[in-house]
């Protein structure tokens, strides 16, 4: 079974191999200076004590007043995952840095968070809208997207080429 390290033990990883690179930790996260970042993590994917040379995930999460970007990061030979994040400030172009030189496998994952949350991957080889079309209103994800400008309204009757249905009407019996 794959051992998921605490916040304190990625920390002291990040630490050793990059001091200064954390911000601070929770119980089972390490956040990452965002100007440190992929120094960092190419750090621990090359060392061989830490050995973390997997993405296995990256995401987006909107806390209103910030953003954060999730990576999760395996060892195959230690068996442990690691959960480093690092934080966007700024709804208009929260920005951090791309890890594709690092992790190949972050290019897909970076659009896609791009595609979602708005948040801009700098450095990232061609950063582009992978699951809706270029000109999208908006950024389905954040939790203010209802309320964005174009006034996009819940259901589906919303999005182009696809018409509302109609529910039948219920009959009642007495």
């Amino acid at each position: 079974m794959t051992r998921e390290l605490t916040g304190s033990e990625a920390a002291a990883l990040a630490e050793a191999l990059v001091p200064g690179s954390v911000d601070r930790t929770t119980e089972t996260a390490c956040y990452l200076k965002p100007d440190r970042l992929v120094e960092t993590l190419r750090a621990l994917r090359d060392d061989p004590d830490a050995n973390l040379v997997h993405l296995t995930n990256l995401c987006g999460v909107d806390y209103w007043d910030h953003f954060e970007v999730v990576y999760h990061i395996q060892s195959f030979e230690k068996n442990h995952l690691a959960c480093f994040k690092v934080e966007a400030w700024g709804r208009e172009n929260p920005e951090v840095p791309s890890v594709t030189p690092v992790f190949h496998g972050a290019w897909m994952q970076e659009c896609e968070a791009y595609d979602l949350f708005g948040i801009r991957f700098a450095g990232h080889p061609n950063l582009y809208r992978i699951l809706l079309w270029e000109g999208y209103p908006g950024w389905p994800l954040r939790k203010d997207f209802l309320a964005m400008p174009g006034g996009l309204q819940p259901g589906l009757g919303e999005f182009a080429g696809v018409a509302r249905r109609q529910e039948p009407p219920v009959k009642v019996i007495e």
